[in-house]
């Protein structure tokens, strides 16, 4: 999650895809949330619902290529990414602290429901844990992880100052060794319950952050705008997953919840996030007017501003949440809480960016005066 403001010679394509990205993530949170009160009718569709990864992955791809595309300029990329972690931490705090009156009124049942039983068994064990980056509740869990990925960061950098390969062939054998460990029941569930298992979840932060160094988009959107047949094809293969996914083919196969795990990043979801992204790429360059449209401005501004938009839509969903259950649910209700997240969301993106926008402007003046 790394903040931005719009410049010359920015691509403004990468703030879409994250802006999507979190958009998606707001309405998606509104259903989960609702769900475990047992919503009666259909969830909103969104990509998620078609296909074998989240909108979680494409945001800590794009995120991960963020990092290496931003923080590899910086004159000293530990310190810079170091302070980073600390700021997401600090905000991971806040944001429990935001949600910590909601947690409060809840009975033993609906705490657990929102994996927030441990902070009620014990608050002081509990937020021990939660600093400690071990456990958190619901969507909380997300920041804990770029926590955990930006403290990393620099033992990422340094591995790639020595050899590009040698950062990929960590990452891969880390992400096997997840794979391994879960096959063969090594790791117990019930003692390691990290709903992001970051052991596996690296592989979609570190490998696109190399990539980021590389600036590797140029080339990717170049190479889709010359070749337009890749977008269909592309289109066709995201088709053929979405009717896997709706048909539950992945069933037939044996083991299969190892291919589809998503705190475990299981094959499926590993081989489907990319090609997604590739997709939304194809689609943004096939018309480059379509960048300068309205909603994809607004896309745009919500994607240079992910931290704090995705601080805003967990603090709403709980609120939501907890609101509808208690006002005694309705489908119409939903529906309006998800257009309530989506429409704060964007204030939240708009707000932000404003003041980014402000404070790039003094910096210049202070330089040059």
């Amino acid at each position: 999650m790394v903040a931005m403001t719009a410049g010359p010679g920015r691509e403004t394509r990468i703030d879409i895809l994250r802006g999507l990205a979190m958009v998606v993530i707001a309405i998606n949170h509104i259903t989960v949330a609702f769900q475990i009160y047992h919503l009666d009718g259909r969830g909103v569709p969104t990509p998620s619902s078609f296909g074998y990864s989240s909108s979680a992955s494409i945001f800590v791809i794009m995120s991960g290529y963020m990092v290496g595309m931003v923080y590899q300029r910086k004159a000293n990329p530990t310190a810079a990414v170091l302070r980073r972690a600390a700021r997401l931490y600090v905000y991971d705090g806040l944001l429990l602290l935001a949600v910590t009156p909601v947690l409060a009124m809840m009975p033993a049942w609906e705490a657990t429901a929102w994996s927030a039983d441990f902070l009620h068994r014990s608050p002081t064990e509990g937020l021990l844990l939660f600093l400690a980056l071990l456990r958190a509740p619901t969507l909380l869990d997300v920041l804990q992880l770029y926590v955990i990925f930006m403290l990393v960061t620099p033992v990422a950098l340094w591995l790639h100052r020595r050899s590009a390969t040698l950062l990929v062939g960590v990452s891969v054998g880390l992400w096997l060794a997840s794979q391994f460990a879960t096959l063969t029941g090594l790791l117990d569930p019930a003692v390691v319950e990290w709903k992001f298992n970051p052991a596996a979840w690296q592989i979609f932060f570190f490998v696109p952050m190399l990539l980021g160094t590389r600036r590797a988009h140029e080339r990717v959107f170049a190479y889709l705008e010359a070749h337009r047949t890749m977008t269909i094809l592309l289109a066709v293969t995201v088709g053929a997953f979405a009717a896997a996914k709706l048909l539950h083919i992945e069933r037939h196969v044996p083991n299969s919840g190892l291919l589809t795990s998503k705190g475990n990043l299981g094959l499926l979801r590993l081989i489907h996030a990319p090609i997604i992204i590739a997709f939304y790429c194809g689609l943004l360059s096939w018309r480059r007017d379509l960048v300068a449209s309205a909603p994809m401005r607004a896309l745009a501004c919500i994607g240079r501003q992910t931290l704090y938009c995705y601080m805003a839509t967990v603090w709403i969903t709980y609120v939501l949440a907890a609101l509808w259950y208690r006002a005694g649910g309705g489908y119409a209700t939903y529906l309006g809480a998800v257009m309530l997240a989506v429409l704060l969301t964007a204030a939240v993106a708009v707000v932000f960016d404003a003041r980014a926008r402000r404070t790039t402007a003094h910096r210049k003046l202070a330089i040059t005066a």
